[in-house]
């Protein structure tokens, strides 16, 4: 409804009853407006919020939704609303502009500004030290904790960005923290290198950025310091910086176990081309790789025809394949991603995998073998049964390892899912079920 008067209000040019609505919306309102509206329109209804209000949206929006803001606007106007973000979320902004207004913005900012984006931008775009943010709380191991609780307030740190207080030598080396709690329940006369705690509890500029969420979310810390190669402190992690880095994971995780190149925005703000681009290109693949289960059934053919009840199952048996396929895949893509299995888990697994397929093997084949007996006689009904129990295990065995196989050849395991297991077992399952069916028909 406030779509609808909003539009009309823009068609009419009613601006006043138009800036009193837009005041009223919520974050949530406004970015349903910015993924409906025109550039010209949303333009419109932005440049009339309150500035706060307006900063609130921009902050809370992705990289790439930012970048389309700043595109449309002014460089004065861009440039104020790159001000208000922090360092890091500034550094995850710029690599979504376009190169001209990057340059300009950059030439625009003020000298320190400047440094701390181009350091964070001199980093991996994958590492810790690319997330990390400058803006943190650290003090010197030899100060007193009254003296430090005494200056808090004075700080121009938000309270997120002090709940963690690195202890530090004079030379910048790491000794440890202290959290914002122990620091006030501690005597004022203790020494803030007496109050640290985990000196061992941190990442290096150049770990990968999953290592830093991973270890905020194992040991439920709310930040994590990041040190340089001479174990000088050097920035902080948030546990709001890895929840983005969690997010854009689990996406990317999702589109390549859907054989989905990876796509930087979401599906509603992708126009039609972009879709086609990403997911055209493994969809060929598949097609060609394909080609083998038509082969197969090319090669059975007389097989098929001896017995044409066979193809009655074949839908049934091989989806059996790709549907055990999928899900052994999506367990050991899990377990592998947050590191309850490493490599060397693999035949231990494989064991128990094949205990599993074959309980869920003989179960399936029971239940196909009454369908078998019914539709064919006796003798399908045991071809379709021993097809089962192979086919479920084979499936199975394909999702365990070609995870562990991909992690082997350094490459992302979460693409070993979908599409492509269900390929392989189908190529599989038309091998084995023929075979067998060949193998006791005598044709």
């Amino acid at each position: 409804m406030q779509e609808d008067a909003i539009q009309e209000y823009l068609n009419t040019r009613d601006y006043v009853r138009l800036r009193e609505l837009v005041r009223e919306l919520s974050s949530g309102d406004l970015l349903e407006l910015f993924l409906s509206l025109g550039k010209p329109d949303f333009l419109l209804v932005f440049r009339l919020l309150d500035r706060e209000k307006a900063l609130d949206f921009f902050e809370g929006l992705d990289p790439d939704q930012q970048a389309r803001i700043v595109a449309m606007t002014g460089d004065p106007e861009a440039l104020a609303l790159i001000s208000s973000l922090d360092p890091d979320d500034r550094a995850r902004l710029f690599p979504e502009l376009p190169a001209g207004i990057t340059n300009r913005l950059i030439r625009a900012l003020n000298p320190e500004e400047r440094n701390l984006l181009n350091l964070l931008l001199g980093y991996p775009e994958d590492s810790s030290g690319r997330i990390m943010s400058p803006l943190y709380l650290s003090v010197r191991e030899e100060e007193l904790a009254g003296e430090v609780l005494s200056r808090l307030h004075a700080t121009a740190l938000r309270p997120d960005q002090m709940e963690m207080i690195y202890v530090r030598t004079p030379g910048r080396i790491y000794r440890g923290s202290v959290r914002l709690g122990s620091l006030i329940k501690s005597l004022p006369q203790t020494t803030m290198g007496a109050l640290a705690e985990e000196p061992d509890l941190f990442v290096y500029t150049s770990d990968p950025r999953e290592k830093a969420a991973e270890l905020i979310m194992e040991r439920d810390i709310p930040a994590i310091p990041v040190l340089d190669s001479e174990q000088r402190l050097v920035g902080s992690i948030t546990f709001d910086d890895v929840m983005d880095v969690v997010e854009e994971e689990a996406t990317e995780d999702f589109h390549k176990m859907a054989t989905i190149r990876e796509l930087k925005t979401n599906i509603r703000e992708a126009g039609v081309s972009l879709l086609y681009k990403k997911r055209i290109p493994w969809l060929l693949t598949l097609v060609f790789v394909n080609i083998f289960t038509g082969a197969g059934l090319a090669f059975y053919e007389s097989t098929m025809t001896a017995a044409i009840t066979l193809v009655f199952f074949l839908p049934l048996l091989i989806d059996s394949g790709g549907n055990t396929g999928s899900q052994s895949a999506t367990l050991v893509i899990r377990s592998l991603a947050v590191g309850d299995v490493r490599m060397k888990d693999w035949l231990s697994l494989l064991g128990k995998e094949v205990i599993v397929a074959l309980a869920m093997g003989i179960t399936m084949g029971l239940a196909v073998a009454a369908l078998g007996l019914y539709r064919g006689g006796p003798e399908i009904a045991i071809i379709v049964a021993l097809s089962m129990v192979s086919i479920v295990i084979m499936g199975a065995l394909i999702g365990l390892s070609l995870p562990f196989l991909l992690t082997r050849l350094k490459l992302d395991p979460a693409t070993a899912s979908g599409p492509l297991i269900t390929s392989m077992a189908d190529i599989m399952g038309v091998l084995i079920y023929f075979s067998i069916a060949a193998l006791l028909l005598g044709s």
